[in-house]
């Protein structure tokens, strides 16, 4: 059984190959065979939007899409820029073809480096394309530079679990793609931070730099972020963002 590590970063010594390793690691350590590629060393050129998916699919390359066919598992980890998944990982998700991909397990993983800011929406783009392959996918992954230890023992937990989902597939019930999309969209439905906003995000990155921050403005940050919490959880969000992001900047600029 082959699980498939493709780091969309163009640094292959960066970050995002750091998590998809420790993803691989762990489907390696559960007894899978894997592999892993960059998106760099790929002529991937953008989609123009002509001749519709099947131009698409032709525009690819083909050793990408056999691979993607092949693998048991996929997973697709990319760095963030400006809030989201980068284009070359974009461009990889237009025009590769998944060939076998009804219930097919992936696992997603977005990094974003600097602020932290779109390790949300990036990890929620990924999860729309394997939604809209209708692969089986497990524990969307957000990072930022804060959190980025327990990511990496978390995604090895992942990593175990994509290998048992392989070994025991699972396609969604139908007997085409329009059949299946109840039960796909009930399983997308299930998993975490797809209905997560921007303040959703703030509130995440500043629980992520209390717990990894020391000194006097710590205690300050918790008051912001337990103040944002009350007011969201009487549906006050507005009032509650000054406060989520107030948290975020005492700690973020302390580092």
């Amino acid at each position: 059984m082959l699980i498939l590590g493709i780091v969309g970063s163009p640094r292959k010594d960066g970050r995002t190959n750091e998590l998809v390793d420790a993803a691989l690691g762990g489907a390696s350590a559960a007894g899978a065979e894997t592999r892993k590629v960059y998106l760099a060393d790929y002529a991937i050129a953008p989609y123009l939007g002509s001749g519709g998916s099947d131009e698409a699919f032709r525009q690819g390359p083909r050793e990408l899409s056999h691979l993607c066919g092949e693998a048991g598992a996929i997973v697709l980890g990319a760095p963030v820029y400006w809030g989201d998944i980068n284009g070359l990982t974009k461009d990889f998700m237009d025009t590769v073809r998944t060939p076998g991909s009804n219930g097919k397990p992936a696992l997603g993983i977005a990094i974003a480096g600097g602020t932290g800011k779109g390790l949300l929406s990036g990890v929620q783009s990924l999860y729309h394309f394997f939604y809209h392959r209708q692969m089986r996918a497990i524990d969307p992954t957000p990072v930022s530079r804060f959190n980025m230890a327990e990511a990496l023992g978390a995604l090895e937990t992942s990593g175990v679990r994509l290998v048992e989902m392989a070994a025991g597939l699972q396609p969604f019930p139908g007997g085409n793609r329009d059949e299946r999309w109840g039960a796909v969209l009930a399983h997308y439905c299930t998993l975490p931070y797809l209905d997560c906003d921007p303040l959703d995000e703030f509130v995440m990155l500043a629980e992520q730099l209390i717990r990894t921050s020391t000194g006097l403005q710590v205690a300050l940050a918790q008051a912001d972020l337990d103040r944002a919490l009350a007011l969201i959880g009487v549906d006050r969000r507005s009032e509650a963002a000054p406060y989520a992001f107030g948290a975020y900047r005492r700690l973020y600029h302390a580092r």
